[in-house]
């Protein structure tokens, strides 16, 4: 590799350093840049330039100082990053990770219509017949591991036009908001024989880049692998590779 081409992937390399820093800054001086990333003024001040003249970052002047800030040509980027993601080729891996890992059949739920979509499901080894959600069916979601993990973490809003459009019950209603509340709290929601007898499931959310909810994984199987002791490693698992399908999906924890 000629001193050149080093060159060259030096530069590109120190690119992301730099648009990293206004994660935490809505605009920065030279100076700012200078600091908080290490290189010189020199190197800050060129490669800032550049930035500049290919629409990453904007040139501002605040009073008589320059500032800088995120370009809208990464914003158009971004937006197409986000258009083009498809959440079911992203969960497949995961799907199949939970299946093996717990055994059980392990499901990809979105909304849709106000209902839970089954987008997609995965069979492990301890697959029983009665767990007979499938593939393009629509769930309620006061029922079952995945839609009430989506309902539990909805915002107030969301949740409150879903649960009207349920016609419950005061009765049922004030039981399900409590229900919600906790799996809310814990973070996943457990279903215990609400559609077949001797089955149950456990789901968790997903978060896209705007940190809305947008599915839930879960897995089903017979109800004794949701006793009190086995929660904890089915909750452990599923919340691991939720969090790394909404990273995927852009979520941030910051």
């Amino acid at each position: 590799m000629s001193t050149q081409d080093k060159s060259i992937i030096q530069s590109i390399e120190k690119i992301p350093q730099i648009l990293d820093l206004f994660i935490q800054h809505t605009s920065l001086t030279l100076h700012d840049i200078h600091l908080y990333s290490g290189f010189t003024k020199t190197s800050a001040s060129r490669m800032c330039n550049s930035l500049v003249n290919i629409g990453y970052l904007e040139k501002i002047y605040i009073g008589q100082t320059p500032y800088y800030r995120l370009g809208i040509e990464l914003y158009r980027l971004g937006k197409h990053a986000i258009e083009s993601l498809d959440i079911q080729s992203c969960a497949k891996k995961y799907l199949n990770w939970i299946s093996k890992e717990l055994g059980g059949i392990s499901y990809l739920f979105i909304e849709r219509n106000d209902k839970a979509l089954c987008l997609d499901t995965v069979k492990g080894s301890q697959y029983i017949q009665t767990n007979s959600t499938n593939v393009g069916d629509l769930l309620p979601f006061n029922k079952g591991g995945g839609p009430l993990a989506m309902l539990s973490h909805y915002d107030l809003q969301i949740q409150n036009t879903i649960i009207e459009n349920l016609n419950l019950s005061h009765d049922e209603e004030s039981s399900l908001r409590q229900k919600i509340n906790a799996f809310k709290t814990k973070g996943y929601a457990i279903s215990l024989e609400e559609f077949s007898l001797g089955t149950g499931a456990l789901g968790v959310p997903i978060y896209d880049v705007s940190n809305t909810v947008v599915g839930a994984l879960s897995v089903g199987g017979i109800i004794d692998h949701f006793s009190e002791g086995k929660v904890e490693q089915i909750e452990h698992t599923l919340k691991k590779y939720s969090l790394d399908l909404s990273k995927e999906l852009g979520f941030s924890i910051n």
